[in-house]
């Protein structure tokens, strides 16, 4: 299989058209070129970016990362170093990606989190302890049930259920004496907005389950995990339309 010349042997071939005293001589050693660079390149394993080597840790040769592309990557651990290796999912440049969006998550979290607490403290003071405070749910009776999507026809409890969750689902713990507004603002926070959702959602169905066993409806914990793990806000939202219908 043939290799296709670099574009200095094809300028050379060209100067050796120009000049037909030195014809032969200069075909000559464009066949040599040609020669080297196709027993270059077969005998070279990996490509670099810019360039062939028999395996990515010699693609650098002294360079850094700028001469490591191609079929490779450049891997920083930390401890160990840095070092080009095969590109494969999950190292090199993703590493480095991945570093970033750990980074950009961080900064969002806490961002949130400051804005989220500001609301909170002025919930909490407003309509948690305000005057009068907000009283606790004691209902022996079945409660008129809400739909799942109700929220969406009271902009107020939508509006709050899409961006402070965890103040309404506090909210609605607080009112059925299921658990303290603060314990329950964190929890619900600290579990939604990280990588243990999952985690998060079994302890929602259960936490869930006691605020409707306060309202005087009973549902299966099955059924709240399916809802707590698709329709989190949705819920939340339910509940708090619930109660506020108990405490009206």
């Amino acid at each position: 299989q043939g290799h296709s010349a670099s574009p200095q042997a094809q300028h050379h071939l060209e100067g050796a058209m120009a000049s037909p005293v030195h014809g032969r001589m200069s075909s000559a050693c464009f066949a040599v070129i040609v020669l080297v660079e196709g027993l270059t390149k077969g005998m070279a394993m990996v490509n670099c970016g810019g360039h062939y080597e028999t395996d990515c840790s010699a693609c650098p040769a002294g360079h850094g990362p700028a001469w490591c592309n191609g079929d490779c990557a450049w891997l920083e651990t930390g401890v160990a170093g840095a070092h080009c290796v095969v590109s494969t999912p999950g190292v090199g440049l993703q590493a480095n990606d991945r570093t970033q969006n750990n980074y950009n998550y961080s900064v969002a979290f806490i961002v949130s989190g400051v804005i989220m607490l500001v609301y909170a403290c002025c919930y909490n003071q407003k309509v948690i302890k305000g005057d009068p405070e907000l009283p606790k749910v004691n209902s022996i009776m079945s409660a008129p049930r809400k739909g799942l999507f109700d929220c969406f026809w009271h902009p107020p409890t939508c509006m709050q259920v899409t961006f402070c969750m965890p103040v309404v689902a506090a909210k609605n713990y607080y009112a059925t004496d299921v658990c303290p507004f603060w314990p329950g603002c964190i929890l619900t926070y600290c579990g939604v907005y990280s990588p243990f959702f999952c985690l998060t959602a079994v302890v929602r169905a259960i936490m869930t389950g006691l605020v409707q066993d306060a309202l005087g409806v009973r549902t299966s914990f099955w059924y709240n995990l399916l809802l707590s793990c698709f329709c989190f806000p949705c819920d939340v939202g339910r509940e708090s339309l619930e109660i506020d219908g108990e405490l009206a």
